[in-house]
């Protein structure tokens, strides 16, 4: 079954999108996207290679979603859902939300540091900028920042009722903020 769901995968990468241009896939490419590929509890699989993600046996360009991502760097299963993460420039992320219910993307989030609690994506949390978001994309605290200061972490407090926000300045110093979510 293992084999037939990789053999899935491997045959959209012999195609390039809807241009209908052709690539070939070296031994080592081939072995590095079958050493990416995450099985499922319900026997589907994803896996992922440059722009590309597959789910079973359906592959999507991210980069034509979201045309600045020139690379995928992860992807890890939330409940019903898969977060990919996203290069798209040196200062911030995209984060692409998978739901696998539906098989399609549900959201694509600009910003860095998304996290999230109880396998629930609802509870994430990520900064863009100066600001903090919730899931839903509404402003938990914005920061008034200096040019050389960013916000560099965020993590739950044990309970999962605070955020804690760490801010970093160019020189090496640090803050901490406590939100209560």
């Amino acid at each position: 079954m293992k084999n037939t769901l990789i053999a899935g995968l491997l045959l959209p990468i012999f195609l390039l999108s809807a241009c209908g241009q052709q690539q070939a896939l070296s031994n080592t490419d081939a072995q590095e996207l079958n050493n990416n590929v995450t099985q499922l509890s319900d026997e589907k699989s994803f896996a992922f290679e440059g722009t590309m993600f597959y789910y079973d046996g359906q592959s999507y360009d991210v980069a034509s979603r979201v045309e600045m991502v020139n690379s995928i760097l992860s992807a890890v299963p939330v409940g019903k859902k898969i977060v990919i993460e996203c290069h798209a420039g040196p200062k911030n992320s995209v984060y692409c939300i998978y739901d696998t219910q539906s098989e399609s993307f549900e959201a694509d989030i600009f910003g860095n540091h998304l996290i999230w609690h109880s396998d629930d994506i609802t509870t994430a949390v990520y900064s863009f900028w100066s600001d903090v978001y919730s899931y839903n994309g509404n402003i938990l605290k914005s920061y008034p920042l200096s040019e050389n200061e960013f916000i560099s972490d965020l993590t739950f407090s044990d309970d999962n009722m605070k955020l804690s926000v760490t801010i970093t300045s160019d020189d090496g110093t640090e803050q901490v903020d406590m939100i209560d979510l």
